[in-house]
Formats: C-alpha cells, sequence, structure tokens
C-alpha cells in the first residue's frame, strides 16, 4: 500500500482552467483568488447587468418570430454574447483578477457601452433630422451594444493583463537583486562559519566540544548549499521555450545515475527505453536532483528509469529510503497550499517540480509502505516521476 501525488489532478480547478481558456484569469498569476469585497462584486454585477440588459432586446425578435433569416442570425448572435456578458461578469468575480482589474475590466465595459451607445445615438437622431427614420432602431442598437460590449470586455482583460505582467516584471527584478545579494551573502558567511567551526574541532580535546564544532561545520555546509538551490530552483522557474530542443534522456540518467553513486548510493540500476524529451538543461539539473535526494535521506537503492509514453518522456526516480511525507507530497505536488506549519524540507524537490511546470509538464510522487497497516511512520521507499514533452 502507499500514496500517490500527481500534478495533474492535483485541485483539478475547472472554473479556474476555463478562466485561463477564456483570458479572464492570468495562467502566471498567484494560486487562488483575492477575497470577496463590495467593489469587486459591484463591478462584476454591472458587467453582468450589462448582458441582461442587452439580453431583452435580442431574445424579443426570436421570441415574436416572423424574422427573416438574416435577422434571426443577427438576435442569435446578440443572445450569444449576451448571455456570455452575464457569464463574465460572474467568472471575473471569482477569478483571480485583484479587485483594482476587476474594476478596470467593468470601466471598459462601461466604456465600450458609452461610445458605441453615443455613437448609435448620433446616427439615429441624424436620420431623425434627415427625415429618413431608423429603421427597427431597437434591434440594431442592442446588436451594436452587444458587440462592443464583448469587445471592450475583452480589451479590458488583456489590458489588466497587461498591467499585470508590468507588476510581475517590477517584482522579479527586485527579487532577482535580493536573491543575488542573500545568496553571495550565505555563501560568504557559511564558508567563515565552517573554516572556524573545523578550527574548532581541531583544537579541542573535550569530544562534546569536537562535536557540536563539526555539527556547526556540517550545518554551514547545508546552509551554503542552500544558496546554490537558489539559483538553480530561480533557473528553473524561468520559462524559455524558444531555446528547448531535443535532449537525449539515455545520457541524462546515466549522468543522474553516476552522481547518486557519488552522493553514498551503494546500488545505483538504470533501465533507459531510446527517447528523447524537448528540454533544455534544466532536465539534467532535475534529474539529478531526484537522484541525489534519495542517499542525501537515507536510501542505499536508487533505481532509473525512462521511458515514452502518451506524447511523454516519463523518467522515474525510485530508492529505498524513509519515504516523503503526506504533508510535503501534497504541499509540491500542489493539492495544499505551503505555510508556516506545512511545507517542504528543501529546495530540491521544488526544483523538480518548477522544471516540470517549465517544461508543461508533471511531476508524479508514490510513497509506498512496508507494512500496509502501519501508520505513516512505517512508511519506506518513493518513487518520483517527471514527465516532460517527448521530441
Amino acid at each position: 500500500m502507499g500514496r500517490r501525488f500527481d500534478t495533474r489532478d492535483a485541485g483539478a480547478d475547472r472554473l479556474r482552467e476555463l478562466l485561463v481558456t477564456l483570458g479572464v484569469a492570468d495562467p502566471d498569476y498567484a494560486a487562488g483568488r483575492p477575497d470577496a469585497g463590495v467593489t469587486r462584486a459591484a463591478a462584476a454585477a454591472f458587467v453582468s447587468l450589462t448582458g441582461f440588459a442587452l439580453l431583452v432586446p435580442n431574445v424579443t425578435p426570436l421570441a415574436s418570430g416572423g424574422e427573416p433569416p438574416i435577422g434571426v442570425a443577427l438576435s442569435v448572435l446578440g443572445t450569444v454574447l449576451s448571455v456570455a456578458l452575464v457569464a463574465v461578469g460572474g467568472l471575473l468575480f471569482r477569478s483571480s483578477f485583484s479587485t483594482r482589474n476587476a474594476v478596470r475590466i467593468a470601466v471598459w465595459n462601461l466604456f465600450g457601452i458609452a461610445v458605441l451607445g453615443g455613437i448609435m445615438l448620433g446616427i439615429l437622431r441624424y436620420q431623425a433630422a434627415l427625415g429618413s427614420p431608423f429603421v427597427a432602431p431597437t434591434f440594431s442598437v442592442a446588436k451594436v451594444l452587444a458587440i462592443g460590449a464583448v469587445a471592450h470586455v475583452i480589451i479590458g482583460v488583456y489590458d489588466a493583463r497587461r498591467v499585470r505582467a508590468q507588476q510581475l516584471a517590477k517584482e522579479q527584478r527586485k527579487l532577482s537583486v535580493l536573491n543575488r545579494v542573500i545568496r553571495h551573502n550565505l555563501r560568504n558567511e557559511t564558508t567563515v562559519l565552517g573554516g572556524h567551526a573545523s578550527i574548532v574541532a581541531e583544537g579541542v580535546d573535550d569530544p562534546d566540544l569536537r562535536e557540536s564544532a563539526e555539527t556547526i561545520a556540517r550545518s554551514a555546509s547545508v546552509i551554503g548549499g542552500l544558496a546554490e538551490d537558489a539559483k538553480r530552483l530561480q533557473a528553473a522557474f524561468e520559462r524559455r521555450p524558444d531555446e528547448r530542443g531535443p535532449v537525449d534522456v539515455d545520457a541524462v540518467v546515466a549522468d543522474a545515475a553516476e552522481a547518486a553513486r557519488e552522493a553514498g548510493a551503494e546500488t545505483v540500476e538504470t533501465d533507459v527505453d531510446p527517447c528523447v524529451a524537448l528540454a533544455d538543461e534544466r532536465l539534467a539539473t532535475a534529474v539529478e536532483e531526484l537522484a541525489t535526494n534519495a542517499p542525501d535521506h537515507g536510501a542505499s537503492e536508487v533505481a532509473l528509469s525512462a521511458r515514452e509514453r502518451d506524447g511523454d518522456v516519463e523518467i522515474a526516480v525510485s530508492d529505498d529510503g524513509p519515504g516523503i511525507r503526506e504533508t510535503e507530497g501534497r504541499v509540491i505536488t500542489g493539492r495544499d497550499p505551503e505555510t508556516q506549519l506545512e511545507h517542504a524540507s528543501g529546495l530540491g524537490l521544488w526544483i523538480v517540480r518548477a522544471t516540470a511546470d517549465a517544461f508543461d509538464g508533471w511531476l508524479s510522487i508514490e510513497t509506498t509502505r512496508a507494512d500496509g497497516d502501519g501508520p505513516s511512520g512505517d512508511e519506506t521507499g518513493t518513487t518520483i516521476t517527471l514527465g516532460v514533452p517527448a521530441a
């Protein structure tokens, strides 16, 4: 028995997927929608009420009958667009857009109604002044306003996403500088700390003091390693589709297997079918993280395999270690949010997850149990599968 967590079915937020598909939500925006509020509700309600107001004059010709085919077609178009506006209002309220950007979209909708409504009113008055009244003015105005309202909502969505993209770019620049400074200081300070700890360990006779100094040196080494992991994690988060190309998976697995041996694995096995992935050098980094993570956490046996299945290259790394905690597996695969109480114990699995996301791939974590009836502490052995598109 065991547990399996997979990013492909983590959460299964169908509404969010629909929002992203429609362009109402930003796929790169932080997960989870902002808190609901009166302003947000008013903005969403305005878009929906616009649809309701336009729905009646668009549906009436269909209900009354007797319209020529072109009239029926235009009425159907207007009805569909009006219903779409009603739905978009609800989707906007539940979307991941900030309240400020939700209002921005509603304002664009109002702008479209006001501008096109004013133009249509001017045309009607102009026709009346010429003595040739507009035929079926309500019919025509309703169709034009429905088209204009939907068009301006779409413009508003892309305008909001543009603003969000600018904000993210600014935040990214700040984080990049902060990341470099912290990593630089971590490397320098841990080097000093480790060096002094080694000097203390060699210069004292008390075994307890020597053990404490050696523990400090090991901790300094771990902290210094986190700085390098942070650099790899930042690189893994970057999406660079133009730089992807064919990657020989056999060579990637072979290098990862050698890294596992150097990390202390007693037995390393490989089983690789000929396959080529559409990726870049980050794939090798991710697979090496998986292969070395196992012996680092007490595993003595590591098995790596790779095969192509359903258009994806699946690279699996199995070990006989203590297993991954359920809370950590749920956080890494996106089933649960990361909090101060529930989080991953290191950056290695986050590097793998970020790599999978960057390649539009997936990650699966399966932990087995030595005793199916035992507690979670009896779990032993983990298989982590990284799926990336085949070339």
